[in-house]
């Protein structure tokens, strides 16, 4: 099967992608941070604001990851149609 063939029948999540040793590393250091600071807090509003931050921030990564994604897409498409273009002139 092609790529988009692939695609079309779901075999292919483009969410889907391996995180690198340098991702990897600051989520664990940014983890290890949020529970030294949820330690820390000692009123349950204190910890409600934390969980509502931690919360806007997993939304805000979701839409970033997603900009991105159509983004590049759009890109991809974009030099496709270029690299087209241009063996078609050359005949």
């Amino acid at each position: 099967m092609t790529t988009l063939e692939n695609f079309y029948f779901g075999n292919v999540n483009p969410c889907e992608y391996r995180q690198s040793k340098d991702t990897k590393k600051k989520l664990a250091e940014m983890t290890k941070l949020l529970y030294e600071l949820r330690s820390m807090l000692t009123t349950e509003q204190q910890k409600e604001k934390l969980e509502q931050i931690e919360n806007c921030q997993l939304s805000l990564i979701a839409l970033s990851e997603k900009d991105a994604y159509v983004e590049g897409f759009k890109l991809g498409v974009k030099m496709a149609t270029e690299i087209y273009a241009d063996t078609q002139q050359r005949g």
